[in-house]
């Protein structure tokens, strides 16, 4: 094979390779991944031209302040936003809830890696963290998003999700 023809291949394999990258951690997770259910919250959808979907917020995505550790309090008083945590969860009636979000990674136990985007305060007065998952749409087969939509906007959706060393991928919601 001539030089020009090896670089042609090569420069043709390069962006394969780098795509099949990219699909390999959400393939991975599906795959060997732990299922966990997250429960929703309420929330309703503000665009209705994007075809049939659900929006989804998790109730694990508000965690009260008093599960945030002490380091990821001292970096927020510092001005870092958007920080890279991880949230341990545990098991309870189906159901899996945040235990502590930490900078560290856990080393034993589920967890969810997100970004802290802020502290605040709900109407009650309680404060809580702000968690970013990058779980928050699922498309749903046409003409049954107004169900979805309806079930949405009262909570009533659970969240099946793959996890595997903190990546997660949304494999599918129930009623």
């Amino acid at each position: 094979m001539s030089r020009h023809k090896k670089e042609l291949l090569l420069a043709c394999a390069v962006p394969v390779l780098i795509l099949l990258g990219m699909c390999f951690n959400p393939l991975y997770t599906l795959i060997n991944g732990e299922e966990i259910t997250l429960q929703t919250k309420p929330v309703d959808p503000s665009d209705l031209f994007r075809g049939d979907y659900v929006t989804l917020r998790y109730e694990a995505e508000e965690v009260p302040k008093q599960l945030v550790d002490e380091k990821v309090l001292a970096q927020l008083k510092e001005g870092r936003g958007n920080l890279d945590v991880y949230v341990l969860l545990k098991e309870e009636k189906g159901i899996h809830s945040p235990v502590m979000i930490t900078l560290d990674k856990p080393k034993n136990g589920v967890f969810l890696k997100g970004k802290l985007e802020y502290i605040d305060k709900d109407t009650d007065g309680t404060e809580f963290a702000r968690i970013q998952y990058s779980l928050d749409k699922y498309f749903v087969e046409d003409n049954t998003g107004t169900d979805w939509e309806k079930a949405s906007t009262k909570g009533k959706i659970l969240a099946k999700v793959r996890v595997h060393n903190g990546y997660a991928v949304l494999k599918g919601i129930t009623k």
